[in-house]
């Protein structure tokens, strides 16, 4: 009889695009494809870390729905700080920038770390994470994050959930890197925006499932400062370098989310419509693949030092 394949489903990075993981979660909950191990990059943390403590996506999506149409994310002052979704959205840098026009910020990131404060950060992860460990997860879950003082990426599997969750969606120039285990550590989304290496590399799944979100480079003819030349090179080295790391994974779902902009919050339902549209579209394919998988367990390799060996 063969085994059940392993199924190792890792989330990527992307700001408010990241709910659109939650459409997927509804889809392979409901057509039955079970999660064995989840891995999440910056908004995809929060989102694996809420369904590794709870797999149910119906509930999950309730809950971040209401708080981030709520009063509480609207009165916060985060919300009002984040960048204009109306401008330009190549990556990362970026993002920075867009910020930086404002004069406040200009000053805070001259003078301090971040442009916010880590505390705003905090407030949200509060109000959608339990305070609980990696140890009370009911599926393996496992967090990148990069390390500012040695350059070493670093997976965290162990402690505070939410400690974690705050380390991996610490945006660097939005929010302060994070004191953790003698390391600061920041989003590694930037050079990493979906870690299937370190899942694989973790976990050793028999199926891995990734979902990029991010944006996609598309045809430019003019850029007339320094400052463009500079802001395309970053978003077309952060393309390439997630193309080398999602070609490793059996599958990539993709929700056409690209073009909503990563502060954006006024799309909330139809980013989880699309990341659910997505991943119905493959739910074919899945079965595909984890039936192949099922067959090379049935019937493993044999050695023939082996049968040898047994013929003596």
């Amino acid at each position: 009889m063969a085994r059940r394949c392993k199924i190792c489903l890792v989330l990527g990075a992307g700001g408010v695009r990241g709910l659109s993981h939650l459409g997927v979660l509804q889809v392979l909950e409901r057509e039955g494809i079970p999660i064995d191990y989840l891995v999440g990059t910056s908004a995809g943390s929060i989102v694996g870390a809420a369904y590794a403590l709870e797999p149910d996506a119906m509930e999950i999506t309730r809950r971040a729905l209401d708080y981030f149409k709520g009063e509480e994310f609207e009165k916060d002052s985060f919300s009002a700080l984040i960048p204009d979704p109306s401008g330009p959205q190549p990556g990362l840098v970026q993002n920075v920038i867009n910020g930086v026009r404002k004069g406040y910020v200009f000053s805070n990131l001259l003078r301090k770390q971040s442009i916010l404060p880590g505390e705003k950060m905090s407030g949200m992860i509060y109000s959608l994470l339990p305070d609980l460990d990696f140890k009370d997860t009911k599926i393996p879950f496992a967090i990148p994050a990069l390390d500012l003082k040695t350059g070493d990426d670093v997976l965290i599997t162990r402690k505070s959930i939410r400690q974690a969750v705050i380390a991996g969606c610490a945006i660097p120039g939005f929010f302060p890197p994070v004191e953790y285990n003698d390391r600061l550590l920041t989003d590694s989304g930037i050079v990493c925006p979906v870690p299937v290496s370190a899942a694989l590399k973790e976990f050793k799944p028999d199926v891995l499932i990734a979902v990029d979100i991010m944006n996609r480079i598309e045809k430019e003819e003019d850029f007339p400062r320094g400052l463009d030349v500079l802001l395309r090179s970053e978003s077309i080295a952060c393309s390439r370098l997630n193309a080398q790391e999602i070609s490793k994974a059996d599958i990539v779902i993709r929700p056409e989310v690209g073009q909503i902009y990563w502060s954006d919050f006024n799309e909330l339902d139809s980013l989880v419509s699309e990341g659910a549209a997505a991943a119905q579209s493959q739910v074919s394919e899945i079965r595909k693949i984890i039936r192949r998988k099922r067959r090379i367990f049935k019937f493993p390799r044999l050695d023939p030092r082996s049968i040898f060996k047994a013929a003596e």
